[in-house]
């Protein structure tokens, strides 16, 4: 399972959600089409979110696509200042380390 770990440079932090929305948009071309696990961090490399997705790219542009998030997807990514990705054989994979990530959060 390789594992990608996207940072945005420091002189590029933002106060917004555009924070986490433009690490999201400029790794994605990089990240597969595959399933996987992502996890948002802060700067202080603290765990944000664990999330699961059966085609990465697609989960991660949803952050991206919608205007209208709910107030606790807001506050998520105005602290993410990093990405990591862990790709996966398949869903059920995905789904066992998702769980198993957030057991050691």
């Amino acid at each position: 399972m390789p594992l990608l770990v996207f940072k945005l440079p420091k002189k590029e932090v933002m106060k917004s959600s555009e924070l986490g929305k433009e690490v999201i948009r400029k790794e994605l071309p990089l990240i597969p089409k595959s399933p996987g696990v992502y996890r948002m961090l802060n700067h202080k490399d603290d765990i944000l979110y664990v999330g699961k997705a059966k085609n990465l790219p697609n989960r991660l542009k949803s952050y991206i696509a919608e205007k209208n998030h709910i107030i606790r997807t807001e506050r998520m990514l105005s602290q993410t200042f990093k990405l990591e990705i862990t790709t996966t054989a398949n869903e059920s994979e995905a789904l066992l380390l998702e769980a198993n990530l957030i057991k050691k959060t």
